[in-house]
């Protein structure tokens, strides 16, 4: 909840709908190795950057498939899980940012 008022957790909370449980339960395969070769950028929020590729190099189940890509940029946006909502701006100059590279 990190970054976000009252209010956004307030207007948060009436449009928010349920997660499906299987998104908590099952693990995410990315079954095409050929996307490995493809530029990313990690966009870090909740964790910062430094320890998401120590995570992602020390094998950790929910960063493991960061290790595995040739090319990764990361940037650091310090803020909690929901930035579209704590710093809706600034990730969206990220993205055009990075898209434009």
């Amino acid at each position: 909840m990190d970054g976000l008022s009252d209010t956004d957790l307030e207007q948060f909370r009436m449009q928010a709908v349920s997660q499906p449980a299987s998104v908590l339960r099952d693990p995410v395969v990315l079954h095409d190795q050929g996307s490995t070769p493809v530029p990313t950028t990690l966009v870090c929020c909740s964790f910062p950057s430094a320890q998401v590729l120590e995570l992602a190099r020390a094998g950790h189940p929910m960063f493991a498939p960061i290790a595995k890509l040739e090319r990764v940029d990361v940037v650091d946006l310090p803020t909690g899980h929901w930035p579209m909502w704590s710093r809706p701006e600034e990730l969206g100059r990220l993205i055009a940012q990075e898209s434009a590279r």
